[in-house]
């Protein structure tokens, strides 16, 4: 590992720094730091923040931790949501020439894209020319998203090291710390945002498998507000202290003859979703165990979450703090550990 490296998560709602370097064969957390987008009282915007807002919130970020963007070098960013795709295919052999324009089809399936609009990356994951087939991971996006970001970091003075894909690099976290997995048993890894969720599935012996999820922390405030009436800061502060408890008991509508009715909640739409992928996985892979969830992302802490998941999932889910063997700082929690951990990712990628 270089002498340190950063990894910056530029989130729709947070913007979360962790800055690693090795100590006697141990990880050490050098620097962290995450910075809300948003002012307290002030709502969020499910079109996400404009650049500006973006511009002077990773400005903060970067002098709380009294770095000079514009000297670094070891500097790890990622993209995410639905805008980016990330698949483990199975191909025939294809020589380099040929694996190009099958990929950028492959990826026309998973994005809006056309030939000109696609940026991809790959790694053949087993097999050569000689073998009957392959595995590869893709990884694409598309070239405005690709280049809006890069124009971010350009306007900050920041040399981004390595881009990666924000599933990767939750998911690289467990794999660099951890080692391998153990048994048959495959691990899910969910990341519950603000505006989006994602899941990533990954076996010792089987594919790895990712999906966005259009349930998160905003769709959690919104079942709040309309389901008890209040504003949307009133609805962010029952959210953060009584968690599950305020979107599970306050689901209930009345019609017009003073019947109760149930109204479905985002949390239930998030574990139908969770379950889809879960039987997905197996249809392809033919894993039927799965391990556990880790659990983690700005808005896996709400009170309850992961002991209402396991219970409605029938498996065991845990906070995934990805710096438990780390060295670590006065400050770095659990709570705070779970929102850092596609960062942390990205601070453990090396080129």
């Amino acid at each position: 590992m270089a002498k340190s490296v950063i990894g910056l998560d530029i989130g729709t709602f947070a913007i979360k720094l962790v800055e690693l370097e090795k100590e006697g064969g141990r990880y050490k957390v050098k620097n962290f730091f995450i910075k809300d987008i948003y002012n307290p009282g002030e709502e969020f915007d499910p079109e996400g923040p404009g650049v500006s807002r973006l511009e002077s919130s990773i400005k903060e970020v970067f002098q709380a931790v009294k770095l000079n963007p514009k000297r670094l070098r070891n500097v790890n960013t990622s993209l995410g949501g639905p805008s980016v795709s990330v698949k483990q295919i199975k191909s025939i052999a294809l020589a380099p020439e040929e694996m190009e324009s099958s990929l950028v089809f492959e990826a026309r399936k998973h994005l809006p894209l056309d030939e000109s609009d696609a940026v991809i990356d790959s790694q053949i994951l087993r097999g050569d020319m000689d073998s009957q087939d392959m595995d590869i991971m893709l990884v694409a996006t598309t070239k405005k998203v690709f280049d809006n970001h890069l124009s971010l970091l350009k306007s900050l003075g920041i040399k981004s090291n390595i881009i990666d894909a924000e599933n990767l690099a939750l998911v690289n976290s467990y794999f660099i710390t951890q080692g391998s997995l153990l048994g048959e048993e495959a691990i899910a890894f969910l990341n519950v945002g603000a505006k989006y969720s994602n899941i990533a599935i990954v076996g010792e012996n089987t594919m790895l498998f990712t999906r966005d999820i259009n349930w998160a922390g905003i769709n959690f405030t919104d079942d709040i507000k309309g389901s008890l009436d209040v504003d949307y800061t009133e609805a962010e502060s029952i959210k953060k202290d009584r968690g599950i408890g305020a979107l599970v008991g306050g689901g209930q509508t009345a019609n017009g003859g003073g019947i109760r009715v149930a109204r479905r909640m985002a949390i239930d739409n998030l574990i139908d979703e969770i379950r889809r992928s879960l039987r997905y996985y197996t249809k392809e892979t033919g894993c039927r165990n799965f391990q556990k969830i880790l659990l983690c992302g700005g808005s896996s802490a709400l009170p309850n979450l992961n002991s209402h998941l396991a219970q409605h999932l029938n498996m065991t889910v845990e906070i995934y703090n990805p710096f438990a063997g780390f060295i670590t700082p006065p400050g770095l929690d659990e709570n705070t550990g779970t929102r850092l951990a596609v960062a942390c990712g990205l601070a453990l990628r090396e080129d």
